[in-house]
């Protein structure tokens, strides 16, 4: 009886190993084809690098400049912002961590943040139901800072939300290598106008040029940045 287990087990891990080298035979294609070379991994860190020191100046130029944004931003059921400032611009950059320590010098994502800005606000109640909910849901959303206060009667039921929404846009572009990848994921939020939009490129396709057109499109000038993402 001994002799049997001991033949079964022998089977067994045997069967396991052939399935285990069939398993990485069939990865290792997909491996091979999805890697890069460490020089095309070195060139893809000073492609973000180069990103970050671009936005980095970008940054510094718009604090003093202080540029007008004139395109309007539309707020559904609510209205226009208009007349609106770029300003506070911050970039920003971080490197890949293992065990809570600096991973060598790859770059984990690269960010550049701003606001759109003017010193008005919205300031209106409106009477609890769907479109209260749907103004609450759209300004969490796109992440917009308000207020919205509930109002009571005298029986202490809520009846309306007192809002209260300065005119501020906060936009952000976030770029993100991805794994064994010459990828680049861009991530856009309130670039121009509400919402967010993501896309990939080769890393050799993000230049002079192309963060040219992306600065355009973030301060409402006429650009072809869409063009050149779809190219």
């Amino acid at each position: 009886m001994a002799t049997c287990v001991t033949v079964e087990k022998k089977i067994s891990m045997s069967l396991f190993e052939d399935l285990k080298i069939q398993a990485q035979k069939m990865l290792e294609p997909q491996s091979s084809s999805a890697s890069i070379s460490a020089e095309e991994m070195a060139d893809r860190n000073v492609k973000l690098k180069e990103t970050y020191h671009y936005w980095r100046e970008f940054a510094e130029l718009i604090k003093v400049i202080k540029p007008d944004f004139s395109d309007p931003i539309h707020l559904a059921t609510i209205g226009d912002m208009t007349d609106m400032k770029i300003s506070n611009p911050y970039s920003d950059y971080r490197l890949k961590t293992q065990m809570n320590q600096n991973f060598y010098d790859e770059i984990d994502y690269v960010t550049m943040y701003f606001f759109y800005k003017a010193p008005q606000e919205f300031s209106f109640k409106k009477e609890v139901g769907a479109l209260t909910t749907r103004v609450k849901d759209l300004l969490w959303r796109h992440g917009i800072v308000h207020t919205a206060k509930e109002l009571r009667n005298k029986l202490e039921r809520v009846v309306e939300v007192d809002f209260n929404i300065p005119w501020q846009v906060k936009g952000s572009v976030t770029v993100t290598p991805l794994a064994q990848s010459r990828i680049l994921h861009f991530s856009l939020k309130n670039i121009g106008k509400l919402g967010e939009v993501e896309f990939e490129m080769p890393f050799e396709k993000i230049n002079i040029i192309f963060l040219d057109e992306l600065s355009k499109l973030m301060m409402g000038q006429d650009n072809r940045f869409w063009k050149l993402v779809k190219s």
